[in-house]
């Protein structure tokens, strides 16, 4: 997975920023007041959604493997002071077990092994824990609306002092293993888009079928309570509900 270093931590909460405010928030929100307690979330970045939480009055830590990123959550977050941990939920021991973990960002689907990822989760939750989780397909990618190897503009936004952010992206499918394989260009550039700096990486993201998300979360021992599509509450997706329906598939569950 990307491991969200240099432009790729610098740009990452522009890029989100210009989309608008985050549409997963009301349901993080929604989904922690049902599991009191501390919280952990896995990915948690540079705090795009932790420090709403914080702010918002929820006892939420997060764990993230990229130092960049949680050197940008601790400059974003003055005086809150959050809890945060460097590393893998795979490698973490923590000295308590919490009420829910949160998943969001489509983080599960950058791990190379996601079965041991919820695994590893279910481990440090409290008995009836809970799992906030979001996936996505890439169906841009495999209708061929976007033609593959070859670089595309993805992102672009101009920062406060004028330069401009952007990010160019060429991907290849590996659709009997359902993986996408995505490289990263970031560029920035100076207000008369001449280039300043250039970074590269790379990412895997894989996407799953609807039975096979819920074999998955129930294998690694978590009850299914609500499941719906594109961040709308009152769509609700079965493991039966044909894959391509919904482009973006959230989960509740709990540990059973």
């Amino acid at each position: 997975m990307s491991d969200y270093s240099s432009l790729e931590a610098d740009f990452h909460d522009p890029f989100w920023e210009a989309e608008g405010p985050p549409a997963e928030l009301p349901l993080l929100t929604s989904f922690l007041e049902c599991f009191p307690g501390t919280s952990i979330e896995i990915g948690c970045g540079s705090g795009r959604l932790l420090l709403p939480l914080l702010e918002a009055g929820f006892d939420i830590e997060g764990i993230e493997p990229s130092a960049d990123m949680l050197l940008l959550c601790t400059q974003k977050a003055a005086g809150a002071k959050p809890t945060l941990h460097h590393g893998t939920i795979e490698g973490f021991s923590p000295d308590k077990s919490y009420a829910a973990a949160t998943v969001p960002a489509f983080t599960l689907q950058l791990v190379d092994d996601p079965g041991r990822m919820l695994a590893s989760i279910a481990r440090i939750l409290e008995p009836g824990g809970g799992l906030y989780l979001s996936v996505f397909r890439p169906e841009a990618e495999l209708a061929g609306e976007i033609p593959a190897n070859e670089w595309h503009p993805d992102y672009e936004t101009r920062l406060p002092d004028g330069r401009i952010a952007a990010m160019e992206t060429r991907y290849r499918l590996d659709r009997p293993a359902k993986l996408l394989h995505r490289e990263h260009r970031y560029l920035l550039l100076d207000p008369a888009r001449q280039l300043i700096r250039e970074h590269l990486c790379q990412q895997t993201l894989r996407w799953f079928g609807n039975r096979e998300l819920f074999q998955l979360i129930e294998s690694a021992g978590f009850e299914i309570g609500r499941a719906y599509g594109e961040f709308d509450p009152d769509e609700a997706v079965r493991a039966s509900t044909p894959d391509k329906e919904h482009q973006i598939v959230t989960i509740h569950a709990a540990l059973a």
